[in-house]
C-alpha cells in the first residue's frame, strides 16, 4: 500500500489502523475525554456568540463605527467562528466513531486557526481601544475581556482534544 492510501486509512480511537494492536499509553488517545473537549468548545462558542453581540453593539456607536480597526475585528470574528464551528463538527464526528485521519487533521488545524484569529482580533481591539473616543473605551475593554475568555476556553478545548486523540496524533496534525 502506498503512503497516499495509508494516510487515508481510517483511524480508530487508539490512533492505530484497524489491523494494528490496541495498546493505549498515557500519550495515546483517551476517548473518555470527548465530553470534556466538546463542553469546553461549546463554552468557547457561547463566548463567541457574546462577542458577536458586542460587535453589533459597538457598530451602533456612531463615534467608533468608522474606525478602520473595527472592520478588521469583524473579519477576524468571522474567521474565528468558522474555525470553531468546524472543530465542533469534527468533535461531533469523533463522537459518532468517525476517527478518520483527515477528520483529526481538520480538527487540530481548526483549533489552531481559531486561536490564531482570536489573537489577531485581540491586536485589532487593542488598536481600536487606542483610537476610540474616551466614552467608547469601556465597551472595547469589555470586548477584549470576552475575547480573552473565549480564547481561554478554546485553549482548554485544545488541551482536552489533545488528550482525546493522543499526543502522537496531535503532534502529527499540528501546524509546523
Amino acid at each position: 500500500m502506498d503512503s497516499e492510501h495509508r494516510e487515508l486509512e481510517p483511524v480508530n480511537p487508539g490512533g492505530q489502523t484497524a489491523a494494528s494492536e490496541r495498546n493505549y499509553t498515557s500519550s495515546g488517545p483517551q476517548p473518555h475525554q470527548l465530553h470534556q473537549a466538546q463542553d469546553a468548545l461549546f463554552k468557547s462558542l457561547f463566548a463567541e456568540s457574546i462577542l458577536h453581540t458586542i460587535a453589533g453593539q459597538i457598530e451602533r456607536i456612531s463615534t467608533i463605527n468608522q474606525l478602520p480597526a473595527l472592520k478588521s475585528v469583524f473579519e477576524e470574528d468571522l474567521q474565528t467562528g468558522n474555525h470553531s464551528l468546524i472543530a465542533q463538527g469534527c468533535l461531533q464526528r469523533l463522537g459518532c466513531h468517525d476517527w478518520h485521519g483527515t477528520i483529526l487533521s481538520q480538527l487540530v488545524d481548526s483549533l489552531y486557526q481559531a486561536r490564531r484569529h482570536h489573537r489577531i482580533k485581540r491586536g485589532y481591539l487593542l488598536e481600536l481601544k487606542r483610537t476610540a473616543p474616551t466614552d467608547a473605551r469601556p465597551a472595547v475593554e469589555n470586548w477584549i475581556h470576552w475575547v480573552d475568555y473565549a480564547e481561554t476556553l478554546l485553549q482548554e478545548a485544545m488541551i482536552y482534544t489533545q488528550e482525546l486523540i493522543g499526543t502522537q496524533a496531535w503532534n502529527r496534525y499540528a501546524p509546523k
